[in-house]
């Protein structure tokens, strides 16, 4: 029998019965008290949550502290095969992973099993390879003058350096909802790779996914208290894991409000924080760009995910002398190609956002558009037999899922800058298009604001993209495509989006500490 056969996966979200997982055991929480979860395709209740507390969090701490020096002195090797033992079993369970993850998020299947699953069982083999191939250390030799035989009388020598990193300790592991398992994995292959031990509060919103994984690692042979899973809130259990003082790293991804509040948590505990926030991002469209890529690029970068990417471009600045032309161009693809519905069909392009909250909340941005007088416009195919509404603020009503939490790809143009449709991350199918001049103006509008994850330039002109991409201010710039990430390049965000880098080879010196030894040139 395999370790995926052991597992005995479901196939449906309602199946899974989550439970904390502390110390290598499968746990009620201490509080006895559970949440809600809901499907967003239907609206319809689905499996309850931990509703975690700071008992809980202790005793994920207390497991991971104690399993510490086992497991940052096993040999690189020994970590190395488990994680990929881990990444094997991602991928043997990746269809059925691929279907609960929409289930409780809302993605299509299509995208986590063609996306997001890869991405998991790749980030473990990444990180496993690694550390077997071992950490590069930076070696100097210097003459210095060193003391001998007299501590008044110094002698020429030779002093030899090099560096050491070792793992920190305990790290505390804060997941968001847009992608439950992906996040997950991103923070703690890095982790554990190098030695560190763990406690991971998903987000309450999406728990599947995550709870999943912690059977994964069980079934995977991971010791006893390396990884521990919390689950709950983030006043009843993220806090308490920020605050706790055996937490050494905090690796937060989220919105920039909570960002903040949890940077300012670990400011005065001494600390190791990332935080990875939200964005807010431009996507500069020039007239001599080659028009059919950027628009099909940039329909993506608007509507992908439901928009529930932090890198969505959801500014999209247009040179004035294409403008007219780029809105015709982008409304007929959109209305052509993004079809949204069930989250299962192979056919849909996005399907639900998260929660019926936060599907009030990106309505709400809509609504502000109409009372300020923007053009606002549902780019929904007048064909497509199953939708059966569209509301005023841009709810759709689908066929046979009306509790479902859908919104039309809303495309909005006429705002002022200085609106908060162009200043607050909106995080739905919502893109707001404004027209530009000059170069100048182009990167004026584009750091026009608090963020700075992303962004992307559109031009066939290669030095004018270079000097462009070098100005504006963002993590992470692409030319003439959106979105695609190398995972040996550093990730992360200026501003409101966020402190310090992760990914490849800055995760590895985030979740380490680094020693300088100086010893003496020695015959």
């Amino acid at each position: 029998m395999t370790m995926s056969n052991m597992l005995n996966m479901p196939v449906n979200a309602k199946d899974v019965k989550i439970m904390n997982y502390i110390n290598g055991e499968f746990v009620a929480p201490t509080s006895g008290s559970y949440l809600m979860s809901y499907n967003p395709a239907t609206g319809e209740e689905m499996t309850p949550i931990p509703d975690s507390m700071a008992k809980d969090v202790d005793n994920a701490v207390c497991a991971a502290k104690n399993a510490f020096p086992m497991w940052s002195n096993m040999p690189a090797t020994e970590r190395a095969a488990m994680l990929n033992r881990v990444a094997d079993m991602i991928d043997e369970n990746c269809q059925k992973l691929a279907t609960l993850e929409s289930q409780d998020q809302g993605k299509p299947v299509m995208m986590a099993a063609m996306c997001d699953m890869p991405t998991c069982a790749n980030t473990f083999r990444q990180f496993a390879k690694y550390i077997v191939d071992g950490i590069m250390e930076t070696k100097s030799t210097a003459n210095v003058m060193m003391t001998k035989m007299s501590v008044t009388k110094n002698e020429p020598g030779t002093m030899m350096a090099t560096t050491q990193h070792v793992p920190a300790g305990v790290a505390g592991l804060i997941t968001p909802w847009n992608f439950p398992m992906q996040m997950v994995c991103e923070k703690i292959a890095p982790c554990i790779a190098v030695g560190n031990t763990c406690v991971v509060k998903p987000t309450e919103l999406t728990s599947v996914t995550p709870f999943v994984l912690s059977q994964i690692m069980d079934a995977a042979g991971i010791p006893a208290g390396v990884v521990n899973f919390v689950f709950g809130t983030g006043t009843k259990a993220g806090e308490p894991l920020v605050k706790h003082k055996d937490v050494r790293l905090i690796s937060f991804t989220g919105g920039s409000l909570t960002g903040a509040r949890v940077g300012a948590m670990s400011g005065g505990m001494y600390k190791r924080v990332s935080l990875e926030l939200g964005g807010k991002n431009p996507s500069l469209v020039f007239s001599d760009c080659d028009m059919n890529h950027a628009v099909a690029t940039n329909v993506r970068a608007a509507f992908q995910n439901q928009g529930e990417i932090c890198l969505c471009s959801s500014r999209q600045y247009v040179q004035r002398d294409v403008y007219d032309m780029y809105l015709q161009m982008f409304r007929q693809m959109t209305m052509e190609e993004v079809i949204v519905g069930d989250p299962s069909n192979p056919k849909t392009f996005y399907g639900p956002v998260v929660s019926k909250q936060h599907m009030e909340k990106v309505m709400s941005y809509i609504r502000l558009a109409q009372e300020e007088g923007a053009k606002v416009e549902f780019l929904v195919n007048p064909n497509d037999k199953m939708v059966k509404n569209v509301s005023k603020d841009g709810m759709l009503t689908i066929k046979g899922m009306e509790g479902g939490y859908y919104i039309a790809p809303t495309l909005i143009t006429g705002m002022k800058q200085s609106s908060r449709l162009m200043q607050e991350e909106i995080f739905g199918p919502v893109v707001c298009v404004m027209p530009f001049k000059t170069e100048e103006e182009a990167i004026q509008l584009a750091n026009d604001t608090e963020y700075g994850l992303g962004a992307s330039v559109w031009t066939m002109d290669k030095v004018k993209m270079m000097r462009v991409m070098k100005q504006v201010n963002a993590g992470s710039v692409w030319g003439n495509s959106w979105y695609n990430v190398d995972d040996n390049m550093p990730f992360g965000g200026m501003g409101c989006s966020g402190t310090s880098r992760e990914h490849g080879p800055w995760s590895l010196e985030f979740y380490t500490e680094t020693k300088a030894l100086y010893y003496p040139s020695m015959k």
